[in-house]
């Protein structure tokens, strides 16, 4: 009997030295607006303590992608990524958005489309923390892409092809039509639906490479945008006042025609756009006809893509096109293809990324901004690259230069991701800011 009271009080020291299990750190996470910060604490933690915080999320392809960073506990024990800096991760610096737009796919995965694919209203995350190498605690966290109520149409009607993105409530909203760039098609949904959300009927506007419309970037016909922005204010849901117009790329290079040639523009946002009107795909036509006429394109000495350019490709090294696109034209070749933009009294917003490496988008906007002179913004996003008009917030790990032809052909777009991402964010907020203050 007494041998046993001595074992269980041997026990009883032995458990008390080993001390109490202590408690799982306390997550608190918090989505919100995708164009928000998003709020993770994680509380519970020793002083000075590493922890990873990380997110996760399955994209509609099934494709996972993840973000993280290591922190260190402050004096009480916490870690709030809208006050700290990780000491290493997918990012660097203060950045309450970080975990979003830094998400990556696994290593090794094949990136066959560069951009996450979400087409609901809501982007899903897991958010966890990981201290030791075990997941402590994890949370699931829900982010609007847009606010809620918005609908989106297809369209097809007076030789128009694209999607209709509409507010919450029967209007009248100011009316938007968004373009795309040379890939084609319908622009960005989601974008689409995000502008939206801020109050404008949205036409997505295909121009070109969908039945009913042109193959490919060649003599489209100026009238077919201007027909599209008639359009769109006689619809009982848009005001019949002024139409903004915002495009990327070679969509920004039609929305400065539009402005240029369309008395119903009010506002245009031309995003690595050009101001002067190139060449379409046979190198010899326009891109683009006005009265039945073609518009007189950019004419070089440009002779095919460098055999350097080609042998880069083939060792798997992103084509840099802006060494093919009009970086050596003259000042008297960019005046004879240079967009009239003075035509029209709209408010012009050029925003072009110091480091696009697609095509020498701040040269090219400056031939309008000289054009327009006070009427005109450009905004140079500094670090920047060519993929700047999206939904602020999603991954841009893999916009520095995107897949062509998958594992084979990359372009090189420009920039870094941390640079793309806070230029993609500034450039919509100033677009959003644009429409409310013209439309």
């Amino acid at each position: 009997m007494r041998r046993g009271i001595g074992l269980l009080a041997v026990g009883l020291l032995l458990a008390g030295c080993a001390g109490t299990p202590r408690a799982a750190p306390a997550l608190d996470g918090g989505g919100g607006a995708i164009d928000g910060p998003l709020k993770v604490v994680v509380r519970g933690l020793a002083p000075g303590e590493q922890a990873v915080v990380w997110a996760r999320t399955t994209d509609d392809r099934g494709r996972l992608w993840t973000s993280w960073g290591v922190f260190a506990a402050d004096r009480g024990g916490r870690v709030d990524i809208a006050t700290q800096s990780p000491t290493s991760g997918s990012y660097t610096g203060v950045d309450p958005t970080g975990l979003l737009w830094s998400m990556r796919l696994p290593s090794g995965e094949p990136v066959s489309d560069p951009f996450a694919v979400v087409r609901g209203p809501e982007l899903g995350l897991t958010i966890g923390v990981d201290v030791g190498g075990r997941t402590l605690a994890q949370s699931p966290v829900a982010v609007q892409l847009h606010t809620p109520g918005v609908r989106s149409v297809p369209i097809a009607e007076a030789g128009l092809v694209g999607d209709l993105h509409l507010p919450p409530g029967p209007g009248p909203h100011p009316g938007v039509i968004l373009l795309g760039g040379s890939d084609g098609g319908r622009p960005d949904p989601g974008l689409g639906r995000f502008l939206a959300g801020k109050g404008f009927a949205v036409l997505g506007l295909a121009y070109f490479g969908l039945p009913g419309l042109p193959p490919a970037l060649e003599r489209i016909p100026v009238e077919y945008g201007t027909r599209a922005v008639d359009w769109l204010r006689t619809r009982p849901d848009v005001s019949d006042g002024p139409v903004g117009v915002v495009g990327l790329s070679r969509g920004g290079e039609f929305a400065l025609l539009l402005g240029a040639f369309s008395p119903d523009v009010g506002a245009v946002a031309s995003v690595v756009g050009s101001g002067v009107v190139f060449p379409g795909a046979t190198p010899t036509a326009s891109s683009w006809t006005h009265a039945g006429a073609e518009l007189p394109p950019l004419t070089t000495d440009f002779a095919g893509i460098p055999p350097a350019l080609l042998f880069s490709a083939t060792r798997g090294r992103p084509v840099r096109f802006v060494d093919t696109q009009g970086t050596t034209a003259t000042p008297e070749q960019l005046d004879h293809a240079a967009i009239p933009v003075e035509r029209n009294n709209a408010a012009y917003l050029l925003v072009s990324g110091e480091r696009d490496e697609m095509w020498p988008s701040q040269r090219l906007l400056d031939v309008a901004a000289r054009r327009l002179g006070d009427r005109a913004e450009h905004v140079v996003q500094p670090g920047a690259g060519h993929f700047i008009l999206g939904v602020p917030n999603l991954p841009t790990s893999y916009t520095s230069a995107v897949p062509l032809v998958p594992e084979v052909f990359w372009a090189a777009g420009g920039g870094a991701p941390q640079a793309n991402a806070a230029a993609t964010a500034d450039t919509v907020r100033r677009v959003v800011e644009l429409f409310r203050e013209e439309l």
